[in-house]
């Protein structure tokens, strides 16, 4: 009997799960992963005529190389709405003095990531990158155009597979608008928020 309990605590024991701290992330992170995916909710500031607006970047990275500087590449697609103007008439006419653009972006993106390694789980990186933006505009008539984009951030990283991370990134192309919209083709947006970041 005692024997059998004996074994029983002793598989118990074995069998438990780890506790949560146990598995924390103190020092360096380990880079054991060679995927990462992460979705971020930005806050989109246009220039130019370009819309402002919430944005939510999803980027997909594999890992390209080694060391204390990594190289990932970067695939995003980014999606930006930009809430309808409010409406200010000029008084006794129907003129508005709001006229900052409205309507959704869609951004597609390749380009390259480094990430480097710090004495904490705490992972800072650059990005660039090129692709097409999807212009809907409201009022007008939808366009497609190019941009380049720059990302800088940290993530840092509870476990080898979670973390949370800030980001500031710009966008800047042109978009081949027809002659419904009255704008500027320049496309440019600033970009900040934070995020979850998963690897795999």
């Amino acid at each position: 009997m005692l024997c059998a309990l004996s074994a029983i605590a002793t598989v118990a024991s074995v069998a438990r799960p780890a506790r949560a701290d146990e598995n924390m992330l103190r020092g360096p992170y380990p880079f054991r992963r060679d995927n990462q995916a992460s979705v971020h909710v930005l806050f989109g500031s246009g220039r130019a005529d370009t819309m402002s607006g919430t944005k939510f970047a999803f980027d997909y990275n594999y890992k390209l190389t080694d060391g204390w500087s990594l190289l990932w590449l970067d695939l995003g697609v980014n999606t930006q709405h930009g809430a309808s103007a409010r409406c200010t008439p000029v008084t006794g006419t129907a003129t508005c003095t709001n006229t900052d653009p409205s309507g959704d972006v869609y951004e597609t993106l390749a380009g390259v990531r480094w990430m480097f390694v710090t004495p904490l789980p705490l992972v800072p990186y650059v990005g660039a990158g090129a692709g097409f933006v999807f212009a809907f505009p409201n009022g007008a008539s939808a366009a497609s155009g190019v941009a380049f984009r720059a990302v800088g951030g940290a993530n840092y990283f509870f476990f080898d597979w979670l973390g949370v991370g800030g980001q500031v990134g710009y966008s800047l192309g042109a978009v081949n608008y027809d002659s419904t919209f009255t704008g500027s083709h320049t496309y440019a947006v600033l970009d900040f928020g934070g995020g979850l970041v998963f690897q795999f």
